[in-house]
């Protein structure tokens, strides 16, 4: 049985958990400031939309670089650098004067926070690899408290009347200073960029990131992350616009999919401890399959809200337990591998809404949401591959 984890190891326990709210709380505050920018900018919905694709592109540009620098230089200074960036980038949108100008700073935003995805990550594989027990998912879930302490602060400034200048300003100091912080206290690099320099000697850096294993795991990912997205765009389209909820109920659908989520992540550590991730992944796809089948059957709004929810609970630990498999492969440096698997997984939350979109088109929004349920139980299939190495 292993011994009590050492003092240095507790704190960068709390370090990483920290890093990873603060990182959810700065794309919190800009989510509920978007109405705001757009209306200042005079912005059809569908130039927003191309403004946020800069965000995406960027998302992933980050999230498929943010292995090199991870590698080389180690998880902490690469997280505590991007970090900074993150909150700095936040005021960018706000300072935007056209759509182009707009689409470069959600560029850069979405690069520091695909750079910092990769490396917070890999911190936290390694704190819970010297914990020698499941931690992932609740870090995670600090992700999820965060996201939605950012939202509240954001709304909170909105219904006072600031501006996004001053709002994103007051945020980015106040987050900047915290991330400077909170993440001090990470573990140090631990020989990572002389395993990066040793692969890439041996040719098998290239190699390792294209194997079953590593495609599978961004599967994985990817089919989660289709379905995150998908609550977060569709889920009070479909209940107002579908079942004829009112906006204020409409808005429920989300809601309850992030706090079961949130919820359910605090708890899957020791759900992973006593029964191991490959049964918890399967039983909680097998949980967000049905949930979402059976919400969006019955055809009512209390039930679709029900269905959702069930949604982000099974869901809920697929992702954090997906990427501790990715930094555990062996087959290569941690930031390299895992920087892949984000990757594909964030296609996920990028293309996901947007064939869904274009599924409803044809079918309608009720048909088209079978995509995420249909994607769960593909991952229910594949949980084999969670496993982590030992």
């Amino acid at each position: 049985m292993a011994g009590r984890p050492s003092s240095d190891i507790r704190r960068a326990r709390l370090s990483v958990s920290a890093g990873f709210f603060v990182f959810a709380a700065v794309l919190g505050n800009w989510a509920t400031r978007i109405p705001a920018i757009k209306a200042d900018l005079g912005l059809s919905d569908g130039e927003l939309g191309t403004a946020l694709l800069g965000m995406a592109l960027g998302t992933l540009a980050g999230g498929r670089l943010g292995g090199r620098p991870t590698d080389r230089y180690g998880s902490k200074p690469t997280s505590r650098a991007s970090a900074a960036v993150l909150c700095a980038a936040l005021v960018g949108p706000a300072l935007a004067g056209d759509l182009p100008t707009l689409f470069v700073t959600l560029a850069v935003l979405g690069a520091a926070g695909g750079i910092l995805d990769v490396a917070i990550n890999a911190q936290a594989v390694e704190v819970e690899r010297r914990y020698r027990r499941p931690l992932l998912s609740s870090m995670h879930g600090l992700f999820s408290v965060g996201g939605l302490a950012g939202a509240a602060g954001g709304g909170l400034a909105a219904a006072a009347g600031a501006s996004p200048r001053l709002h994103f300003a007051i945020a980015a100091l106040v987050l900047g200073a915290a991330s400077l912080a909170v993440l001090g206290a990470l573990l140090p690099p631990s020989g990572d960029g002389r395993a990066v320099r040793e692969h890439a000697s041996t040719g098998r850096v290239g190699s390792t990131l294209w194997t079953a294993a590593v495609l599978l795991l961004g599967l994985v990912g990817f089919s989660s992350l289709v379905g995150e997205g998908s609550a977060a765009d569709w889920s009070a389209v479909y209940l107002h616009e579908s079942l004829g909820s009112t906006p204020g109920f409409a808005a429920a659908g989300f809601a309850a999919f992030s706090f079961a989520m949130a919820a359910c992540r605090f708890v899957a550590d020791r759900l992973v401890a006593r029964f191991g991730p490959v049964s918890v992944v399967r039983a909680g796809s097998l949980v967000a399959a049905g949930g979402l089948a059976l919400g969006l059957a019955v055809h009512e709004p209390a039930a679709a809200v029900a269905g959702f929810a069930l949604l982000g609970a099974g869901l809920a630990p697929v992702v954090p337990i997906t990427f501790s498999a990715a930094g555990n492969t062996g087959l290569g440096p941690t930031g390299a591998i895992l920087g892949r698997v984000v990757t594909i997984s964030y296609v996920g939350l990028v293309v996901g809404p947007i064939a869904i979109g274009w599924v409803a088109e044809q079918v309608g929004l009720r048909a088209a949401l079978g995509i995420p349920a249909a994607l769960a139980l593909l991952v229910a299939a594949v949980a084999g591959r969670v496993r982590i190495a030992a």
